[in-house]
């Protein structure tokens, strides 16, 4: 546990000196409650580290607690508008660690914002071995944000995913989430997947999710006020969103 919060903080100072003028956008939370596996929570903030010519440079580290085990997540990217300010391009890099028996994996992430909907796909790596009867898996995952034109504070989130077992079967299929903001700070989902992924089950499963996001420059306005969105979406207001991608590690419980 001191390694791991030693790390946290190495690394959100680390970022703060290497960056002129760092500006922490939001900071907030999830959590996520399954009919197929524990409750999982996390904590995140949001940093802009730096401007690079159009581009925007920012980390985005999480705390994650699943079973009662804590984790982490160390994540890095970018995002810059493309086709004459049509649309943002983005990129990520993550390293995740869980102190349920050790578990590792570098992520890494492409993301498109259109005023029409979102695209997300990640790929991820374990690098840690097998530990007390677990293993993480390799995988990848692409997912759509769709917002609806009459609601456009409510989207919808078809999915797919894919993760290759080493001792036991594949865990692959697709996914659909509903979802809703509000108010600027919260957003609910209610979704279902083929796999439990942060169980290591390859059993369906039903979730609903609660996320919520402080940003610092609205405190004391209109924080709570009823939001309606706009439709299409102002891609500038996608530059500090959450990174879409999943926060706990898959593994699989092998064979005895």
């Amino acid at each position: 546990m001191k390694k791991f919060l030693a790390a946290v903080i190495f690394f959100i100072t680390g970022s703060m000196a290497h960056a002129a003028g760092p500006d922490f956008i939001w900071a907030g939370g999830g959590l996520k409650i399954s009919n197929n596996s524990n409750p999982c929570a996390y904590a995140d903030a949001f940093m802009l580290l730096k401007q690079a010519d159009a581009m925007s440079l920012f980390t985005q580290p999480m705390i994650t607690l699943r079973g009662g085990k804590p984790g982490v997540d160390l994540g890095f990217g970018g995002r810059t508008p493309m086709a004459n300010g049509q649309v943002i391009g983005g990129w990520n890099l993550f390293f995740d660690y869980t102190s349920n028996n050790s578990h590792k994996r570098v992520g890494s992430g492409i993301e498109l914002f259109h005023p029409n909907l979102s695209g997300h796909m990640n790929v991820y790596l374990p690098v840690s071995d097998e530990s007390d009867n677990e293993e993480a898996l390799p995988g990848l995952d692409l997912n759509f944000g769709i917002p609806i034109p009459n609601m456009p504070f409510i989207s919808i989130w078809p999915g797919a995913y894919y993760y290759a077992g080493k001792d036991r079967g594949d865990m692959g299929g697709l996914s659909m989430m509903l979802r809703a903001q509000p108010i600027k700070p919260l957003i609910i989902s209610l979704g279902g997947r083929n796999d439990a992924l942060q169980a290591g089950r390859d059993e369906s499963e039903l979730y609903f999710k609660v996320d919520f996001t402080v940003p610092f420059d609205r405190l004391g306005k209109d924080l709570f006020a009823f939001n309606r969105g706009v439709y299409p979406l102002d891609i500038r207001n996608q530059i500090d969103s959450r990174v879409i991608r999943e926060e706990f590690i898959t593994f699989e419980h092998k064979r005895r």
